[in-house]
This record gives structure tokens, sequence and C-alpha cells, in this order.
């Protein structure tokens, strides 16, 4: 894990995704890319006839902002010891973090929790990245303070989406002290929970087994329940892209990991 990329901005969860891509450099000795869009809404008006106007003093406005924003987190950067560069495309936010994500081993972005889902911002942000891209997301919850490598947790389904998931977060999976694959009771035919155990194994990671039983709750909330009950210090778990998963992903349970839990939960599709 050596690409670490974040969405740079002047957001209030920015401090807490560049302190987590930091830790994340130090520990793979990787080198920081800073993704910093410019959306045209900084620049651009639209009338009712659908027209488009170029407002140049919005636009040497915003970019006087990104140049101080710039100056300032270079300046912080310059005592970390750690390589980095900034990366600044036009478009859409999530566009511009989607084509920067390419050739990234990792984006960390944040999931703010008090989000109403508007689009470019909190979990539509990182829903629309996640499932567009095929880095996976780091989701960091604003007010995070670090990410440590105690213990980790996998959320297993036997699905896609979830072996991507369990793959990308290799890295930092052989890095944690203790491992966890959970999973709530519905065992797949196909690809169990001891396939994925295997497979860490193979890699050189011993993860204990935790299965759940499902009882009078739904899937989700026995998950949150084990995740709450186990403390992991992150957590993996596959993204579900369309229809009700998606939902659930993106509304309930990831609200309730980053809000309620604190840490850090690592996305792919």
């Amino acid at each position: 894990m050596k690409s670490i990329m974040v969405h740079a901005g002047s957001d209030s969860g920015f401090d807490s995704r560049l302190q987590v891509a930091l830790d994340l450099a130090r520990r793979f000795n990787g080198h920081l890319s800073l993704i910093l869009p410019r959306p045209p809404q900084d620049y651009v008006a639209f009338d009712m006839f659908g027209g488009a106007h170029f407002l140049a003093e919005a636009y040497d406005a915003a970019e006087k902002e990104r140049e101080k924003m710039q100056a300032r987190i270079n300046a912080k950067l310059k005592v970390e010891s750690l390589p980095w560069d900034w990366q600044i495309f036009d478009g859409t936010t999530a566009d511009a973090l989607v084509n920067a994500a390419r050739l990234g081993d990792i984006m960390v972005m944040s999931l703010d929790t008090t989000s109403t889902g508007a689009p470019g911002h909190g979990r539509a942000l990182v829903s629309d990245v996640v499932t567009a891209s095929r880095t996976p997301v780091l989701a960091v919850p604003v007010g995070c303070k670090s990410l440590s490598f105690d213990r980790a947790m996998v959320a297993y389904d036997g699905g896609f989406e979830a072996a991507n998931a369990l793959r990308a977060a290799l890295p930092m999976l052989a890095a944690s002290g203790a491992v966890r694959i959970s999973e709530v009771e519905a065992s797949p035919d196909e690809f169990p929970v001891t396939d994925a155990a295997s497979y860490l194994s193979r890699h050189g990671v011993c993860a204990e087994i935790a299965v759940a039983a499902k009882g009078d709750t739904s899937i989700e909330e026995r998950l949150l329940a084990e995740a709450k009950d186990w403390r992991p210090d992150f957590l993996v778990m596959g993204a579900y892209g369309h229809g009700k998963w998606r939902e659930t992903l993106f509304g309930g349970v990831t609200r309730f990991l980053l809000g309620e839990l604190g840490v850090p939960v690592l996305l792919a599709h």
C-alpha cells in the first residue's frame, strides 16, 4: 500500500482524514497524494435557459482560497518526512476523486454523519466514489484522531464485494495485531467464512472467525452489535452499489459505525 490518496479540502473533516492518511503513509512507507477537486460551481453560473457563464471574479477568489489551503498543508507536511504531491482535477468532486483513484492503492475520504446525503457531500459522495471506482475507499469519521492497527474486523457474507474488500485490505490486516472475520448466521453455500480465513492465512494473517446468531434482529443490526462489542480500530466491508443494500450501507450501517464507534471503514465494491 504505497500510493495513499486523500481528498483535500477546507471542510471540517479534512484534518481527520489527513491524519489517517499520514498514519497509513508512515506505516507502509508510502507516498501521499493530495487530490484537490476544482468543481465548476466555484466559478460557473447557470441560468434558467440552460446557459453557463464563466465568473472570473469567483474563479480568482476560489483559486486564492485553494492556494492558501495548499500553503497551510505544505507547511504541515514539511515536518512529516514523507513524500507528497498535489493533483488538481477540474470537474465535480466525485469525478475528480474517481479519476485520481485509478492508480491509487487507497482513497481516504470523510463520511460526515450529520450529512443529509446531498450529492457531492458526506455519505452520498463516498457512495458515488466507492461504487464508481475500483480503488478501495477508507471512510474516516469526522473527529477521528488517528488510525491504529491493534484490532481489525472484517464483515463477511461470501459476496464479491466482501471478497474485494478483504483483498484490498490485506496490507492493513497484515499490519494488525488481531483480526476477526465476522459473519451473521446466514452462511453462504459457496465461499464460506472459512475460505476467507484460509485466504488470509496464506498471506500470513491469522484471523479468528466469529459467527453470530441472527436472532430476532436484522443482519445489519446484529453486525452493528458485534462491531460495537468487539471495538475494532477499523472495519472492512463490501459496498453494495444498488437498491436496498446501498441504502442500508450508506444510511444506517455506515452511519452507526462511524457515528457510534468512531472508527474508519474500508469499503470496496
